[in-house]
């Protein structure tokens, strides 16, 4: 069975590193460390520095129209039932409670939006805004006798039904492979998040047998809907851009095909199926004498970064979401390249140790200076940029060393995990470009050489 991130993490636990997803944290009974005390101001400067900002986009014209509609859809939900549930009409007070709470969110989710809010990332969030007035309206309803959870069963398989019928009728039409992949990259995500609601309603639902139970149901149908109409209105308003659309369906799957293995073969060439120290022990370290040292974190990430998408992927292209598989591969191989590069900079003698909060400062810089170089690199712009979204959320987790209260301000640990994860933003960054010419020329090559 492929092993997740997590359990990677969770088998180093008998070397001093706990696992936890998308960052590392040290065990709280770790042993005090020998590194110089840190300027509490001065990493609180580090921090200070600020995110880069890269909002997700698709390249394709979002309509405010069709936002607008979305919210609009979510406000008449919202207004169809009032904003308190009284004793007489429903007695039962946990219903009343849960009643409060999910109009509570429901009106929050309504808020203005975020002024830095890109209109893809305005797009995906109406599928919660929908889903959470549908929550209130579907558990006041059949609180008060008006819904039963059959009807609303019967609205999730028409649902179903119209995502089937979307995914089938859709084929990679496009102008170039560059714009086309994050295109369709999209449009498979929001359909895939419509399954995921519809599937999860039934395994993970909090509430049975209940008014509250017959909201949630409301809630995954009126979410999917929300992100099946999300993929139409991306996919539609994407070709309407385009006069003669080129057909890359069979080019996607057969790039996507050759490089899933590609990036799985890559893995199997490490020893032990990629076990972390072994691997580590292959490249000449020793794992004790890396143990509380920035360059072990760096190691860490870089690799099961890699290793976590290689075994994700797969999953992907046997549902036929080629462009998710592609964008995957790309992910993978920036990551083993990141790992590469990481190991090169620890044999020449860097991240042995946090000597200063100027250090961390540098390490973060680097990364800001990282993401922006491969930011204005032109070669690939759509590509390079989407891996780019997902690469600069680890300048966030860097920062979340220093806001955690389970560090004090000076501790070095946070400083050794905030700048490990900076290093692994900036290798990441400066592979991306050349990762996404890899991707894009492969697709290519699978066509005859033809970049259009």
């Amino acid at each position: 069975m492929p092993r997740t991130r997590r359990d990677v993490l969770a088998s180093l636990a008998g070397v001093g590193v706990a696992g936890l997803a998308g960052c590392t944290a040290l065990d709280a009974g770790e042993s005090e460390s020998d590194d110089p005390a840190l300027d509490a101001a001065g990493l609180r400067q580090v921090r200070q520095l600020g995110s880069p900002a890269f909002p997700a986009r698709v390249p394709a014209p979002i309509a405010d129209s069709f936002l607008e509609q979305g919210r609009a859809r979510a406000r008449e939900l919202l207004d169809s039932c009032p904003e308190t549930m009284s004793p007489e009409e429903v007695p039962n007070e946990a219903v009343r409670d849960i009643y409060a709470e999910a109009y509570a969110d429901a009106a929050e989710d309504l808020a203005p939006a975020d002024a830095d809010e890109s209109p893809f990332e305005a797009l995906r969030g109406l599928r919660y805004a929908r889903g959470a007035a549908a929550m209130a309206k579907g558990t006041y309803d059949a609180a008060v006798g008006d819904l039963t959870e059959s009807d609303v069963r019967d609205e999730a398989e028409a649902v179903r039904a119209d995502i089937e019928s979307f995914r089938l009728g859709t084929r990679y039409l496009g102008d170039e492979p560059d714009r086309a992949l994050v295109v369709y990259e999209a449009v498979e995500n929001l359909v895939a998040a419509a399954v995921r609601y519809l599937d999860n309603a039934d395994e993970y639902g909090r509430y049975t047998d209940s008014a509250p139970q017959v909201g949630e149901l409301l809630d995954a149908v009126e979410s999917a809907r929300a992100s099946l109409g999300g993929a139409r209105h991306v996919r539609d308003r994407y070709l309407a851009t385009i006069a003669d659309p080129l057909d890359f369906t069979d080019a996607f799957e057969s790039t996507a095909s050759s490089l899933v293995e590609v990036v799985a073969d890559r893995l199997a060439e490490y020893p032990e199926e990629g076990e972390l120290e072994a691997v580590v022990e292959a490249e000449g370290f020793d794992p004790g004498e890396l143990e509380s040292t920035p360059a072990k974190d760096l190691l860490m990430e870089t690799f099961i970064d890699f290793g976590s998408n290689v075994h994700t992927v797969p999953e992907a292209l046997r549902s036929g979401r080629f462009a998710t598989a592609l964008v995957g591969a790309h992910t993978a191989e920036t990551h083993r390249r990141a790992f590469e590069d990481a190991v090169t900079a620890v044999k020449r003698g860097r991240y042995e140790s946090v000597e200063s909060a100027a250090a961390v400062r540098d390490a973060k810089l680097g990364a800001l200076e990282a993401l922006e170089a491969a930011r204005s690199d032109g070669s690939n712009p759509h590509l390079t940029r989407r891996a780019l979204v997902d690469v600069a959320h680890m300048v966030g987790r860097g920062d979340d060393y220093f806001r955690d209260d389970y560090y004090s301000d000076d501790d070095p640990r946070a400083a050794r995990n905030a700048l490990a994860q900076y290093a692994t933003t900036e290798f990441a960054a400066r592979e991306t470009p050349d990762v996404s010419a890899w991707v894009l020329g492969t697709l290519a090559a699978e066509r005859g050489g033809v970049h259009r």
